[in-house]
């Protein structure tokens, strides 16, 4: 996530590719859509990202706990915190180029944020996306914790059971009682959705990946089907048929199903069909750079998409005041959301996923060349002295 490498597990750095691009053509409300009306990108991904962590999460009875957390705090929270001043600046230059003025900072600016972080989990709209971060470093290291103690006694399937109940109850405290609730309470609540996951990435890499790789092509293309029509059953069953996927899981509002296990069965059909996919169709680009960089790189994209399609919008705005008159461009609307897109023709959100994609991998290029230059040069300072 940190340095430029190139992954040796292809068929999960494909899946990683996928996910995070799924993830940016959702916040431009499906540009793509693949397979998006039988498999909403909202029924998974999410999920999706930390059943990979799980898939390399090694921790046993002889992982050394503050090493570990030192380096998920090294990995997830000082890019988290680095990436967060850096789009804050961005958003205070791009807001006074939006405005024409300055924007203040109000005195409550910093509890407000601070607050927003220890809750949603990220700092502000534009930096949306970085909620899972947190998340994510929450569920590693307390799933770490409880592992670690009961190591001698673990048991990858009673854990499952256990955490699956936990995944059932935190639905259900999203729809009854989150809506009232302390903002407090929204992390850990969270976490408890998430960890099933992890546990299930583990039981795949263990139990599962050899006889899912071994089925043949025709078996797996059954299995594609199957699970489309698994999805098409269920929309029968559910008052709408979008009401297979969950929106919004950074704050655990997007629940609409009534029935408790959806989130967890979606999920599951989701993460099974793109592995599957991935099996059959991803050698091409098993030697892809661009894939392997994209991959490598999940979270620069995940902080930085939104930053980029307001760094758009600044453009086409700047042609369409002092250039040439834009159809349909509503200045006013982008000066009050992050989240505007022009949409003079559906098309046009092209634009905005290749920025989204493109933007943040061009700045951890050039953050990586710094890197080397200055890694480079202390080191034949150091070799001169």
């Amino acid at each position: 996530m940190k340095e430029q490498r190139s992954k040796s597990n292809k068929k999960f750095m494909v899946l990683s590719a996928i996910g995070i691009f799924m993830v940016v053509d959702s916040h431009t409300f499906t540009t793509f859509h693949f397979f998006g009306d039988f498999i909403p990108y909202n029924s998974f991904f999410m999920p999706m990202f930390v059943f990979i962590s799980g898939y390399f999460n090694k921790v046993d009875s002889n992982t050394k706990l503050p090493a570990y957390v030192w380096k998920k705090v090294k990995t997830l929270l000082v890019p988290f915190l680095g990436l967060s001043c850096f789009v804050f600046l961005i958003q205070q230059l791009m807001d006074w180029y939006k405005l024409g003025e300055r924007p203040a900072i109000a005195s409550w600016y910093l509890s407000y944020t601070l607050e927003r972080v220890l809750t949603i989990g990220a700092f502000a709209p534009i930096a949306e996306p970085t909620w899972f971060v947190l998340t994510l470093f929450t569920v590693l290291i307390l799933y770490a914790v409880i592992k670690k103690f009961l190591a001698r006694f673990w048991n990858s399937y009673v854990a499952l059971g256990i955490f699956i109940c936990l995944h059932l109850l935190s639905v259900y405290l999203a729809k009854n009682i989150l809506p009232t609730a302390s903002p407090y309470f929204l992390l850990p609540v969270k976490c408890m959705f998430f960890l099933p996951f992890l546990e299930l990435g583990i039981l795949y890499r263990e139990r599962l990946e050899k006889k899912h790789e071994s089925l043949s092509g025709g078996w797996k293309i059954a299995l594609l089907f199957a699970l489309l029509l698994i999805n098409m059953i269920r929309t029968v069953y559910l008052p709408a048929p979008y009401d297979v996927a969950f929106d919004s899981l950074d704050d655990l509002s997007g629940f609409t199903s009534p029935y408790l296990i959806t989130p967890l069965v979606s999920s599951l059909v989701g993460i099974l069909f793109w592995l599957t996919m991935v099996e059959l169709l991803g050698k091409p680009v098993y030697e892809s750079k661009f894939v392997n960089f994209m991959s490598c790189n999940t979270f620069w994209i995940m902080a930085l998409q939104i930053m980029f399609f307001n760094l758009l919008n600044c453009v086409l705005m700047f042609i369409s005041m002092h250039l040439i008159e834009l159809p349909y461009f509503n200045v006013e609307a982008f000066q009050a959301t992050e989240w505007y897109f022009w949409e003079w023709s559906i098309n046009l959100k092209l634009l905005y996923v290749v920025a989204g994609i493109l933007g943040p991998l061009g700045v951890k290029a050039i953050w990586d060349k710094i890197r080397a230059f200055v890694g480079g040069k202390l080191t034949r300072d150091k070799k001169g002295e």
